[in-house]
């Protein structure tokens, strides 16, 4: 009579025989499982939700755990995110070439103003210069 395995069983036996540098083949050989056998563990193992290694693959030591029926993503468009440096320029003379008013806000551009921060800030307000 076949001796019967528990799925931690099965998982421990899939997991060492993925650690040891063998082929599933030899491994199965040299441990008197069926490959047949050995497949279908793993095909029942993964249909309960268990996360195993690729044949071949080092994975270290894991346990036996099932995997969440829902996982919840958060999904952020990066598209949309704009990086916006501000610099603080020391305060120059009200010789402003023009003045331009966004509800509270107001910005001066002077007319030495140079062209890199005027092209800045025309991109952070969403145009081109």
């Amino acid at each position: 009579m076949r001796k019967r395995f528990t799925q931690q069983e099965k998982f421990n036996m899939i997991m060492e025989c993925r650690n040891s540098g063998l082929s599933d083949y030899m491994w199965c050989k040299q441990n008197d499982i069926p490959t047949s056998t050995f497949y279908y563990w793993i095909s029942q193992l993964r249909k309960a939700g268990s996360e195993l290694p690729p044949s071949g693959s080092d994975s270290g030591s894991q346990s036996f755990v099932e995997k969440p029926d829902i996982v919840r993503l958060e999904i952020v468009d990066e598209s949309t995110k704009q990086a916006v440096s501000c610099e603080s320029y020391a305060p120059i003379a009200d010789t402003s070439g023009i003045e331009i008013l966004i509800g509270k806000a107001c910005i001066k551009i002077h007319n030495d103003v140079s062209p890199a921060l005027l092209s800045q800030v025309m991109s952070c307000l969403g145009g081109p210069l």
